[in-house]
């Protein structure tokens, strides 16, 4: 089987933001949306602060709470396990069940057409052997992307070799997110705290 996924390195993340300025130009995203957001995360005090960055988006779950929610059958888990939504159905829908579903927050609304919008791993490129635009677009290389059920992938293998200091994001939803991150330098904080600037 396949579950395709993400790995980002907050070891490596300089929080440039050229993963969030490549999904909203890939995806022709709405101003004042974001399908991929960048989170700073600090704990302790000076001088013995620690900081990193995290990009949070879709986490393209094994058990995505999205799915179910969606009264309108609009989110749809493709076998290669990347989630998706068609906005036709999701325009028929005044409740937005999917957004409150979300335990990461990945789910943003468009007014313009009563419609939600979220990471779909730029399923378009990854249809035409591309890897999605955060990954590909991301200078210091903090970005992986593969299928995390493949040993033999190089995704894989970075996982296997990283141990304890790969980590996921509200592991205790039973969501199972694939979107996986790696930070051995610094205390991991999951989504406690996080500020957006």
């Amino acid at each position: 089987m396949t579950q395709l996924g993400l790995v980002v390195s907050l070891d490596r993340c300089m929080d440039t933001r050229g993963c969030m300025g490549a999904c909203k130009q890939e995806n022709n995203v709405d101003l004042g949306a974001f399908w991929v957001r960048t989170y700073t995360s600090t704990t302790g005090g000076f001088p013995d602060a620690e900081t990193y960055f995290i990009p949070v988006m879709c986490q393209h779950c094994r058990k995505p709470s999205c799915v179910p929610a969606c009264p309108e059958q609009a989110i749809r888990k493709r076998e290669d396990g990347i989630v998706v939504i068609d906005t036709a159905p999701c325009a028929a829908c005044g409740g937005k069940e999917c957004m409150d579903a979300c335990p990461y927050g990945a789910i943003s609304y468009n007014e313009r057409d009563n419609t939600v919008g979220k990471c779909d791993m730029c399923a378009s490129r990854v249809d035409q052997g591309l890897a999605p635009a955060c990954a590909f677009a991301c200078n210091s290389n903090a970005w992986m992307f593969g299928d995390v059920d493949d040993p033999e992938s190089g995704i894989s293998q970075v996982l296997a070799a990283m141990g304890d200091s790969v980590h996921q994001l509200k592991l205790e939803t039973g969501n199972e997110p694939s979107c996986y991150y790696l930070l051995s330098s610094k205390r991991w904080q999951d989504m406690d705290g996080l500020r957006a600037r």
